[in-house]
């Protein structure tokens, strides 16, 4: 830990650890993990904040396979107008702008990262 209690970042599939110090014993403290081995749709609960974590997996894996700056474009991009609900109709709108963007190379590593998931 630093001075201000805060600790170096040493673990990048958790979120937040700035934050967790205080009500995690977790180490890294960890407000979500991005790896967590859940599966859509067989590990949804219907609490927005666990299912969360199935989304957050193959969004991170969408990351890892296609770079930050491409993830984050195809990601953000998606969702403009989008007014949809389920993880399915969304992870097909970040495929099709991955592949608008980026081409079908790309476009098939992020389709797997939501398969992977479960999600498509």
């Amino acid at each position: 830990m630093d001075q201000a209690g805060i600790t170096a970042k040493t673990d990048p599939a958790c979120i937040a650890d700035w934050d967790a110090v205080s009500y995690s014993s977790d180490d890294p403290p960890c407000l979500r993990r991005l790896d967590e081995d859940l599966m859509y749709p067989d590990d949804l609960e219907g609490e927005v904040h666990f299912d969360g974590q199935i989304w957050s997996h193959a969004l991170w894996d969408v990351h890892e396979a296609i770079g930050g700056r491409h993830a984050d474009t195809a990601i953000l991009w998606a969702q403009i107008g989008w007014t949809g609900t389920d993880m399915p109709e969304l992870a097909q709108r970040i495929v099709d702008q991955v592949e608008d963007r980026y081409g079908a190379a790309e476009a098939a590593e992020a389709e797997a990262a939501f398969a992977d998931r479960g999600i498509l």
